[in-house]
């Protein structure tokens, strides 16, 4: 893991390079993907500190608001397999991107949204499933390759309220509150 910022840096290089004089303009419908390693964790009193490292990747599309303001829909989603254990996490949320600058590269981004989770044990044949509203805070960098083409390294952190959780679908539940997040690191594309 943490040979991948190196990576990430090496590949996009030479596209910086290329994308001297490329303004990063918006406007109109815009739509982008992207994926990399992702890493969830529990928030609980009793809950250790491990982490579970998998793969995750976004899906997001929208309409430019100005410049630099961009309104969109987005999916986050995270998987992983470990002990005969399956686990998935997806996440929907409504997002706002502002670039400070109006043909700037950098952004930030928030949303608000919902979270499902599910672990299915093939071993025991038990099955875990939770939701709960959740709030996203992310950025990156869009390199401008082509007239209307980006490639973009992205960081992205969704966190949860208390979810509600089921085990083999009937509730179940929990002496205290439980939140889960998760952190994304890696590049994407988007299209203006």
């Amino acid at each position: 893991m943490r040979i991948l910022p190196l990576l990430l840096t090496l590949a996009v290089l030479p596209a910086v390079a290329d994308a001297q004089g490329r303004p990063n303009t918006r406007q109109g419908f815009w739509i982008g993907f992207g994926f990399g390693p992702g890493s969830t964790g529990l928030d609980c009193t009793q809950c250790d500190d491990a982490r579970a490292n998998g793969f995750t990747g976004y899906l997001r599309l929208g309409g430019t608001l100005s410049p630099k303001l961009l309104l969109g829909v987005e999916t986050n989603g995270w998987v992983n397999t470990a002990s005969g254990a399956d686990e998935d996490m997806e996440f929907g949320s409504v997002v706002l991107l502002w670039y400070p600058k109006a043909e700037g590269a950098w952004y930030v981004k928030v949303g608000l949204g919902g979270m499902t989770m599910m672990t299915s044990d093939s071993v025991s044949g038990d099955k875990i499933e939770a939701e709960a509203p959740s709030f996203s805070l992310g950025g990156g960098y869009e390199i401008r390759t082509g007239r209307n083409f980006s490639i973009v390294p992205f960081l992205n952190i969704l966190v949860t309220s208390p979810a509600s959780f089921k085990l083999n679908g009937i509730p179940a539940g929990s002496n205290e509150d439980i939140s889960m997040n998760l952190v994304q690191i890696g590049a994407g594309v988007t299209w203006h």
